[in-house]
Order: structure tokens, then C-alpha cells, then sequence
């Protein structure tokens, strides 16, 4: 009986990564057992850790250090052109950005992957303005642990991790704005 080739170190990581997601897929929709949330809303990261450094140019060549928005509140979506999901999210986002950065909430979308072509295809097609940074070598992505799209975190103002959301979001979600701007009062 011949044995089945064992399977290739790229074939493992990628089962790995696919599995790593599916768990947190699952993770999303089961409730908490200490106290269950929505999953339309956003999830609370209990112990609140700083966030990861990064500097990321945007599609218009800004350039963007996140250590730099200390004092604000951050919204940080990892999406891509090629996720459904994204693509259905992404003008919500838009109009959610347009509210916020009225009362200083920074909004930044960081493009996982792809030419910068295809997303200014996207950008252009759908009539975005917010701030789309663009990581095309994944480096920025995978070191914030990123390998299902799209994944939200929410920063508070002193850039420590305070909510999360695994896969897409209404953010026209009056809830969703109400935790996001609870970050500004004083614990």
C-alpha cells in the first residue's frame, strides 16, 4: 500500500492560517460565557494591550504612523478588493468616516495585498475619501495578526486595543458609534 507524500510546509502553514480563522469565526459567534455581546457590534479586548507601531503610506502618498494619532481614537480596518464581504462593508465605513472625523475619530483603512491599480479602481468606482493605506507585502497585516479579512480594531486615545471585529460590520450601527465614542469619557 503506497503512503500518501507528506504534505508541503506551505500546504501546512496555509491549513494552519485556515484553521486559525475558522476558530475565530467561530469564536465571534458563539456568546461569551462572562457575558455575551452582539456580533453586529463590537468586541471588548478585556485587557486593553498597546497597539503595534506602524508607518503605511496612503493612496495619495501620505504617509501614516500610528503612534502619531495618540489622543484619538482609531478605527483600523484590514480589508481587500477581492473579499465580498469588504466590498459590501466598505460604504458604510465611508459614511461611518464622514460622522466621526468631526469629533476627532480617526478612520484609516489599511488595504491588505493587490496592486495599487485595483485599488484605486475601487476607490474611484465606489466615491471613497477616507484614508486607504496600502500594505501590498502583508508585513503590516500579519505582524497585527491579521489572516482573514476583514478584521476592525478599535484604538482608544491613549492607542491601546479596546474593541475588535471579525468580518463585516453595518457601521451606520447607531450602537456601534456609541461604543466607539464611550472611549472618550474618562474611566
Amino acid at each position: 500500500m503506497a503512503m500518501a507524500p507528506k504534505p508541503s510546509r506551505h500546504r501546512r502553514r496555509h491549513w494552519r492560517h485556515w484553521l486559525a480563522g475558522l476558530l475565530l469565526a467561530l469564536f465571534t459567534l458563539l456568546p461569551d460565557v462572562a457575558g455575551a455581546y452582539d456580533v453586529r457590534l463590537l468586541m471588548p479586548i478585556k485587557k486593553k494591550p498597546p497597539a503595534l507601531d506602524f508607518l503605511l503610506e496612503d493612496m495619495n502618498g501620505k504617509s501614516w504612523q500610528l503612534s502619531r494619532l495618540k489622543g484619538k481614537i482609531v478605527v483600523i480596518n484590514f480589508w481587500a478588493v477581492s473579499c465580498p464581504v469588504c466590498r459590501v462593508e466598505m460604504p458604510t465605513l465611508e459614511k461611518f468616516w464622514q460622522k466621526m472625523r468631526r469629533i476627532d475619530v480617526q478612520v484609516l483603512t489599511i488595504h491588505v495585498g493587490h496592486t495599487a491599480r485595483e485599488i484605486r479602481d475601487f476607490i474611484n468606482e465606489h466615491g471613497l475619501k477616507l484614508p486607504v493605506l496600502h500594505d501590498p507585502s502583508k508585513k503590516i497585516s500579519r505582524a497585527w495578526g491579521v489572516f482573514n479579512l476583514p478584521v476592525t480594531f478599535v484604538l482608544d486615545t491613549q492607542g491601546r486595543l479596546a474593541f475588535i471585529a471579525f468580518g463585516g460590520r453595518n457601521w451606520l450601527n447607531p450602537e456601534i458609534a456609541s461604543m466607539i465614542l464611550a472611549l472618550r469619557s474618562p474611566l
